[in-house]
């Protein structure tokens, strides 16, 4: 499983940098939205919003896609069922041309791992984007 280290490495790299910069962003909008509000109607936004006080009732956030459609559900999905084909892929690649080497054997099992996951990913993009129209 040597040759899954370089794709999981970079990903839970490139997870920790957007999350980092969302945290950023975030926090400067909730900022720019408390600057805008009235002093006496801080506290009610604070109970509807889901990082608040926690005292009332929390506000549910319209996901972008249809309602009842489990956007997250689907991207794991799809990342998951591309990686999969990509590990098949690579391995009826590398045992239909005989690769022996285990440099190239590594290569190929990575390079199709990460292709069809980013693939994965675009069907998964691409039926949010097909099912949010029909709503």
């Amino acid at each position: 499983m040597d040759f899954i280290i370089i794709p999981l490495v970079t990903a839970i790299v490139t997870l920790g940098i957007y999350k980092f910069f969302e945290l950023l962003i975030c926090r400067r909008e909730r900022r720019e939205i408390i600057g805008k509000l009235e002093p006496g109607s801080l506290i009610d936004y604070l109970k509807l919003v889901p990082m608040g006080l926690r005292t009332g009732t929390t506000m549910r956030i319209a996901p972008e896609t249809a309602p009842g459609i489990p956007a997250g559900a689907l991207k794991i999905g799809s990342l998951l069922l591309g990686l999969g084909a990509g590990l098949l892929f690579g391995f009826m690649l590398t045992h239909v041309t005989e690769i022996q080497s285990y440099e190239t054997r590594s290569i190929v099992y990575g390079g199709s791992v990460l292709a069809f996951g980013g693939l994965g990913l675009i069907v998964s993009f691409i039926a949010e984007r097909i099912l949010s129209r029909r709503k």
